[in-house]
């Protein structure tokens, strides 16, 4: 997401309107504001468009943000964490709703940026971006937008945490001695062969081959072996084979979409990733079945194609808010 803002501007434009909000700023921390407020122009269109967005946030965006309480819990500690006189904030911040609505709003504009939940891991992508990183024994891992893994290479095994997202992996040969794993929430999948795909999902993993083979484990002891071309669900106790997937799983490491069937809402749910503004979908809309080809490079214009070849219709609030509705019957 390109905003113009540099998040550190953001964060000290929030953490002053916090401040300044509380019965208790005084005289020099108003003086102390003007001071930070004329030092750069960065400092003031920072807190220009906080206020801006504070003044005209529609109430559909207040509930979304709302909704969002373990990603705003983990953005706040986030923005609090390197302001001095962290207490003091934090006591101003209990007693003023319109701060808390500042630190919850410039927290929520930084997290569509790049994940606050995943500041920590290894590697890691923001909204928008695809990486690919070279591991010390060659193998190559290609994350999808917003997505995180930590590596925990031993001398027995090369293991790969997938936190968040997706991760296409590239395996480099090293014997059987040290095997290649991608353990994710609900299971691991050791490599066989050289390139396999794992997105973590909402209470699964989806899990599919490129070439050669890997196999599937579960904490509760179920195993599976999948061949290229095979895909599977890893969801709670079981693996479930998922038999020609209407989005094909891989086709994001190449920049696109693919698909063949699939209703909108999942369409949309891959596209995600890639727009900083939220995207809603009415039920009914996101039943609608899409084929097609689809860039998730750009997806303004990703889903201006859809509007223009599908019955659909997409309403706007800034740049922040997206609604998909089945398009009127005249």
């Amino acid at each position: 997401m390109k905003t113009g803002l540099h998040a550190p501007a953001l964060e000290q434009a929030a953490d002053w309107h916090v401040r300044l909000d509380s019965d208790q700023a005084s005289d020099e921390t108003r003086r102390a504001f003007a001071h930070w407020l004329q030092q750069a122009p960065d400092h003031r269109q920072a807190w220009s468009a906080l206020q801006s967005r504070l003044q005209g946030l529609d109430a559909e965006l207040l509930q979304i943000r709302q909704a969002d309480a373990p990603a705003g819990g983990a953005s706040r500690r986030a923005l609090l964490a390197p302001v001095p006189r962290a207490a003091q904030r934090r006591r101003l911040l209990a007693g003023g709703t319109g701060g808390a609505l500042a630190v919850a709003l410039a927290a929520w504009l930084l997290d569509r940026q790049a994940p606050l939940a995943t500041l920590a891991a290894d590697l890691r992508t923001g909204t928008g971006q695809r990486r690919v990183h070279r591991l010390p024994d060659g193998s190559e891992l290609t994350l999808d937008a917003r997505s995180a893994v930590d590596i925990a290479y031993g001398d027995r095994e090369r293991l790969v945490v997938l936190r968040e997202g997706a991760v296409s992996v590239r395996v480099a040969a090293a014997g059987t001695d040290r095997p290649f794993v991608v353990r994710s929430a609900q299971g691991t999948a050791r490599a066989l062969g050289t390139r396999f795909m794992v997105r973590q999902g909402d209470g699964s993993s989806l899990v599919h081959v490129i070439e050669h083979s890997v196999r599937l484990a579960l904490p509760s002891g179920p195993e599976m072996t999948l061949r290229a071309g095979d895909s599977a669900r890893l969801v709670g106790s079981a693996i479930e084979p998922v038999v020609a997937p209407p989005l094909a799983p891989a086709a994001w490491a190449d920049g696109v979409i693919q698909v063949k069937n699939a209703p909108l809402g999942e369409v949309l749910a891959a596209l995600r990733p890639y727009s900083a503004a939220v995207m809603r979908v009415s039920p009914a809309a996101a039943q609608l079945r899409i084929f097609g080809v689809f860039a998730l490079d750009r997806p303004e214009a990703t889903l201006q194609t859809l509007v223009d070849t599908h019955p659909i219709a997409v309403r706007r609030w800034g740049p922040w808010l997206v609604q998909v509705d089945l398009r009127p019957q005249v």
